[in-house]
């Protein structure tokens, strides 16, 4: 009887832990990510011209379309110009990549087997 329980409640818990979650990522798309959106530098600008191209933001990098290759180029650029000295191979870039193998690796390591 005791597991009879115990599983309904694991049951109702992972109905709850999935509900509150999709309540979570709908807050954030209805009130959080507009709010950021002007909040964040350019982000206005890139969701401007996005509407007025008729862009789906969604599907923007998974098509082969001539605009996916143009975006990647201006974001490139932008990051160029605006902190050239942050972009590309730093170290900050290097020891976070081996800090994440790092984490990955003593991770496996201490699963049980």
């Amino acid at each position: 009887m005791q597991t009879a329980n115990n599983t309904t409640m694991n049951k109702k818990k992972g109905w709850l832990v999935l509900l509150s979650v999709l309540f979570m990522v709908y807050i954030f798309g209805v009130f959080i990510g507009p709010w950021l959106q002007q909040h964040i530098f350019g982000m206005d600008e890139i969701v401007t011209v996005m509407e007025e191209s008729g862009i789906d933001g969604g599907a923007y990098y998974y098509t082969e379309i001539e605009g996916a290759t143009d975006g990647y180029a201006y974001l490139d650029q932008s990051l160029q110009f605006l902190a050239p000295e942050h972009y590309g191979l730093t170290l900050p870039f290097i020891s976070g990549i081996i800090i994440c193998l790092l984490i990955l690796y003593f991770g496996f390591r201490c699963l049980p087997r």
